[in-house]
């Protein structure tokens, strides 16, 4: 694989924004973090404390949920909670996202009595099950997240330029293909076809460099509006079709375990996707920088090697919903190599932040405190003007 991946312009950029790696979380005593835990719905009884299971028909079900390995000290989960595992906020009904949007926009409320910034956040990535994968549990699972004051201001003293990274730390918490993705998803995605959310012109913020970006423009509440899952589900359509497209004209092969499609030659103008001139030329760059050296054999996985040079085994992106500027906006980032999905990485004020699980103990104070911001928060759900789309969702 060739070191530059993106165009000297595009580079320059992704070698800009402003990252932290990382900002440390500390973890209950004793606890060991491993992912797979949570296959059964019987699993979240015995592995985590469940705050809330509400079934929406027979085989769709969500639970609220602590997290038994923090991301950070205020914090919850949200979790699909069916006999059928379903990994994507798409792969449920509009009565699942109604009631997550309701849980999340009661989040953010809790979290501003708390003088906290609420970031809500999910990845999606159902195929990969050899390497580190960015969806460890392959439920469809968001993780409501609320930073501190003291929490912004060590970002803020600790962001540097992902230049100043080693090319392995930045790929994983900036990767090349995040910002060909912020390209792919501006040309691909019809605002015309959106209800709620208002793409950010790609390149435009540093963020949107990054990242899809879109902002919500009721704020918070409109994670309540019934068009968003809608948009949702219409983007990852988008996504899912220009992925088919560029993996069936411009590679060949399969996926497997320790399987990908390589590689082959190819014309950039036979990949039938709209797509302007610079943005196919990127594309085209991005992949002839690839060839040839995947790996191609089964080996034990080695977490460094791995996040640098063998993909994803499809098509995988993480969701973050973040404040930024006094607005809130949602930031969809696709990943090919890093295995850092919605809650490994987060947007911090505008600045890509790595959160490392595991450093240090909580306390018996902030185990209280985090248990009273939890409790709390069952309350403020309760007191929600749309209260019964979560109590009540197959009404």
């Amino acid at each position: 694989m060739t070191s530059r991946l993106l165009p000297l312009d595009l580079e320059a950029r992704r070698m800009d924004l402003r990252v932290v790696d990382s900002l440390p979380a500390k973890g209950y005593r004793g606890y060991v973090n491993a992912t797979g835990r949570l296959r059964t719905v019987s699993n979240l009884y015995d592995r985590t404390t469940v705050f809330g299971h509400v079934v929406i028909s027979p085989d769709e079900a969500f639970a609220l949920t602590n997290k038994s390995a923090p991301h950070a000290l205020f914090e919850l989960m949200v979790i699909s909670a069916g006999a059928t595992h379903r990994p994507g906020l798409h792969d449920h009904s509009a009565q699942f996202g109604a009631a997550f949007g309701v849980m999340a926009d009661a989040f953010a409320d809790h979290c501003r009595a708390y003088d906290l910034t609420s970031v809500v956040s999910w990845s999606y990535d159902p195929a990969t099950v050899d390497r580190e994968s960015i969806q460890g549990e392959k439920r469809f699972h968001a993780h409501l997240v609320g930073r501190t004051q003291a929490e912004r201001a060590t970002v803020a003293e600790m962001a540097v330029r992902a230049g100043a990274l080693s090319a392995t730390r930045s790929r994983r918490i900036v990767e090349e293909a995040s910002v060909l993705g912020s390209l792919l998803s501006a040309d691909c995605v019809d605002p015309d076809a959106l209800r709620v959310l208002v793409p950010v012109p790609a390149l435009s913020t540093p963020t949107a460099t990054v990242t899809a970006q879109f902002l919500l423009p009721e704020g918070w509440a409109s994670l309540t509006d019934p068009g968003l899952h809608a948009d949702l589900a219409y983007v990852q359509r988008k996504l899912r079709r220009t992925y088919n497209e560029i993996v069936s004209t411009c590679t060949t092969g399969v996926t497997g375990m320790w399987e990908r499609p390589v590689v082959r030659e190819f014309d950039a103008d036979d990949i039938s996707i709209p797509l302007r001139p610079a943005t196919r030329a990127t594309l085209a760059h991005y992949l002839r920088a690839l060839r040839p050296e995947i790996l191609t054999s089964h080996r034990e996985a080695n977490r460094s090697r791995d996040t640098h040079v063998y993909p994803l085994a499809d098509l995988a992106y993480a969701v973050t919903i973040a404040e930024q500027d006094g607005r809130v906006y949602l930031h969809l980032r696709i990943n090919l190599f890093s295995d850092l999905g919605g809650a490994g990485i987060s947007i911090i004020d505008g600045v890509v932040v790595k959160t490392k699980k595991g450093v240090g103990i909580l306390r018996a104070d902030e185990v209280a405190a985090r248990k009273a911001f939890q409790a709390e928060y069952l309350g403020k759900i309760h007191q929600h003007p749309f209260a019964s789309r979560v109590f009540f969702p197959g009404i």
